[in-house]
């Protein structure tokens, strides 16, 4: 079973393909999100392999977020994924901190994130606790939060 530790500003790696995140507390900025006319937030799946890779923008820590929770929802589809605890924990806290109306995912991009993308019955998101809104928040508007993949 894994365990999730979360170290406040601190450089933390670890061996094999990993994703690493370190969280400060200051840096919070306004949503620069992109949203539709009606006040919801576009976000699309992404690509998140084992090469060296830095995500810092907003866009990219969501769509890494709602990536995540894609394989969650053991749907295999958008409908799925609105259903989902996970998500839609995720999508309250991003939309009490933009007071934007919800997230919709937009594109036909294909999902994919390495060592993860065959959930078992114990898979968890564990780049954030989707309970914890200030975690949530703070990994997407936080200047100072980056995700990084690497594979040795």
């Amino acid at each position: 079973m894994d365990k999730q530790v979360i170290r406040y500003n601190v450089f933390e790696t670890n061996s094999s393909s990993v994703h690493t995140l370190a969280i400060a507390k200051e840096g919070l900025e306004p949503s620069h999100l992109p949203t539709d006319k009606e006040g919801y937030i576009l976000a699309r799946y992404g690509s998140f392999g084992k090469e060296r890779r830095y995500y810092d923008t907003q866009e990219e820590k969501l769509s890494y977020l709602v990536t995540c929770c894609y394989y969650l929802s053991h749907g295999w589809d958008k409908e799925s994924l609105y259903e989902n605890w996970t998500f839609r924990e995720i999508q309250e806290a991003i939309c009490e901190y933009t007071g934007a109306k919800g997230i919709r995912i937009v594109g036909d991009d294909e999902p994919e994130i390495d060592h993860q993308s065959q959930p078992d019955d114990g898979w968890d998101l564990n780049v954030v606790d989707g309970y914890d809104h200030e975690q949530v928040v703070s990994f997407v508007f936080n200047k100072y939060v980056s995700l990084k993949t690497d594979c040795d």
